[in-house]
């Protein structure tokens, strides 16, 4: 005969389990980084993606991006097919980005291609894009959906219907002074000038110009690179180069003689570059330079 204790003794951890809440899935950046494996040969451009967005959350972006073997933009923004994984990154991209109304649209497709009923991610998604909107009653319908099944969201109960709450959250505020004054339909210039958009909005958020000018580097489109920097370097938005912006542009001094100083790249990484130019072309390894944008551009145009 089973004795009351034992009895007991199994009820109430199980009792515990079933009222504990849920906390919402969330990525640890640090731990993406940590673990990604650089590949030798085939990229996986979802595991790029997420490395990439990883960079960009930690403040490594345009700093760390050439450090990683890279395939262009879509090691930024992956195609989407409508599976769970490239909608979801998908979304966290274009929120890094603070192109709010994209980041809601793509959580909201990917929970509708979902197999599941939804996925917790992106109703988080959308709590939180509907909180920076101001659309109050939205958020409120998606937090209960979740606190029904257990999960945790006392983070952003205290959002709903207070502005003033909002504008002052170091994640919720930024991406609210993201959006832009005009409206208009998200991306129908390309995604390019509406991160301008948002630059010209909130020079403050240094995420979009960082992704504004890696994706213009990944796709070695240099003429609106330079276009960039003529708007807003020395500005709030870019007041200094990152490290793979300094190297594009001493490669931008061959069309402009002293451009580099021009843009305050450190006489140091100029240096590098024309030891980089009399290596090339010599027969000698090139590989003292694979962390650079010079070494990207040099496999871009000789595959």
């Amino acid at each position: 005969m089973t004795s009351w204790f034992f009895r007991v003794s199994v009820f109430i951890p199980l009792l515990l389990i079933s009222c504990t809440e849920k906390p919402v899935p969330v990525q640890d950046w640090d731990r993406v980084i940590a673990s990604y494996v650089d590949p030798e040969t085939e990229v996986n451009v979802l595991d790029l993606a997420e490395l990439n967005l990883a960079l960009a959350e930690t403040g490594r972006l345009a700093t760390d991006l050439f450090h990683y073997t890279q395939v262009g933009s879509l090691g930024i923004l992956p195609d989407w097919n409508r599976d769970e994984r490239p909608g979801k990154i998908s979304s966290d991209v274009y929120y890094s980005m603070g192109l709010v109304a994209c980041a809601q649209r793509m959580a909201f497709e990917t929970n509708v291609a979902a197999e599941a009923d939804y996925l917790p991610e992106m109703m988080l998604r959308l709590i939180q894009t509907n909180l920076i909107n101001g659309s109050y009653p939205v958020a409120e319908k998606y937090i209960r959906v979740l606190e029904k099944d257990g999960y945790d969201c006392s983070r952003y109960k205290p959002f709903l219907y207070n502005d003033a709450a909002v504008d002052r959250d170091p994640e919720l505020g930024p991406r609210r002074r993201c959006i832009p004054a005009r409206d208009h339909i998200a991306l129908e210039n390309g995604i390019d000038e509406d991160l301008k958009e948002i630059i010209r909005a909130n020079p403050s958020y240094h995420k979009a110009i960082e992704y504004l000018g890696v994706i213009y580097l990944l796709d070695t489109e240099m003429d609106k690179f330079r276009e960039m920097l003529d708007e807003f370097y020395g500005t709030e938005a870019l007041p200094t180069l990152p490290e793979s912006f300094a190297e594009a542009a001493c490669m931008l001094s061959e069309l402009e003689r002293g451009y580099w100083k021009k843009v305050g790249v450190d006489p140091a990484v100029y240096k590098r570059y024309t030891e980089y130019k009399k290596r090339l072309g010599t027969g000698l390894s090139m590989d003292k330079y694979r962390d650079t944008f010079w070494y990207y551009i040099m496999r871009v145009n000789n595959p």
